[in-house]
């Protein structure tokens, strides 16, 4: 009986040494799009999501594969449900994606606001159902999930041909500065929108719905490629650096100042 029970305990050991938490390492698109992620002077990857995926990463005892092929963020979910990327960075939970797709728990905050140019003269706090009756034109994202209220509007922006929409926030910051001009209001994620924007101009914008919408930026996992004990492992990880304060640490060394006050001021009321 001994013998036996020292084979069982022997085979659950080899067992456990032949599934590793990370087997391979995992393929982590980034979008290269200051501050979330961005190549330096020495063309190295930097940034915000960078140094926190590898934080996280390492802390799991993972190792990985960064990716910047520039994709579309509709391409970059086809994809990973195809198993060709593991990881995605920056994601929101939806039932369709939960499908195909494992959620580590949130890594950081993602920030979302509406912005229009001050020659616009637009009352502040400013809905977007006000500006649809006026007519007004949005820019916004092509693809992704963002918050509700937005999602209820975006089509109708949409059937009335008030929508220009933009592949990334990078370029929706320079469609609102564009002339002619492409639309009055602007949805982007306000980290990118406000690096993107420089001092120069920013005495020109508004922040249109007097405040930010915050919300939690998930990674997501193919469920092709990466066991559910895995993402277990990582979210341990999450949790451990969540509570020492070594995440909000570089997500606050990476947030431009001005939005980092207006986030403060935001807490605060």
């Amino acid at each position: 009986m001994e013998r036996w029970c020292c084979l069982l305990l022997w085979c659950a050991s080899s067992l456990a040494v032949a599934d590793p938490i990370c087997p391979e390492p995992l393929r982590v698109h980034l979008d290269l799009h200051a501050p979330s992620a961005y190549l330096g002077a020495q063309g190295e990857l930097q940034g915000m999501d960078t140094e926190q995926v590898k934080l996280i990463l390492q802390q799991a005892g993972c190792s990985w594969r960064f990716s910047t092929t520039p994709m579309t963020g509709a391409r970059i979910l086809k994809s990973l449900q195809q198993g060709d990327i593991d990881v995605m960075i920056r994601a929101t939970v939806t039932l369709d994606r939960q499908q195909y797709g494992w959620f580590s728990m949130p890594y950081r905050q993602e920030l979302v606001a509406l912005f229009s140019r001050r020659q616009q003269m637009l009352p502040v706090p400013f809905s977007y159902a006000a500006a649809l009756s006026q007519g007004l034109t949005m820019i916004g994202p092509a693809s992704g999930q963002y918050d509700a209220e937005f999602e209820h509007y975006r089509p109708l922006f949409k059937a009335q041909n008030l929508y220009t929409p933009y592949p990334d926030a990078f370029v929706g910051t320079e469609l609102l500065f564009a002339t002619p001009g492409r639309g009055d209001l602007l949805l982007a994620d306000a980290d990118i929108f406000y690096h993107q924007l420089g001092t120069a101009r920013l005495e020109q914008i508004q922040l249109v719905a007097g405040s930010l919408t915050i919300t939690p930026a998930h990674l997501m996992f193919s469920k092709k490629t990466v066991s559910e004990s895995t993402v277990t492992a990582i979210n341990r990880a999450i949790r451990i650096l969540r509570s020492d304060g070594r995440l909000a640490k570089i997500e606050q060394s990476y947030r431009p100042t001005q939005l980092q006050a207006q986030l403060t001021a935001q807490a605060s009321q």
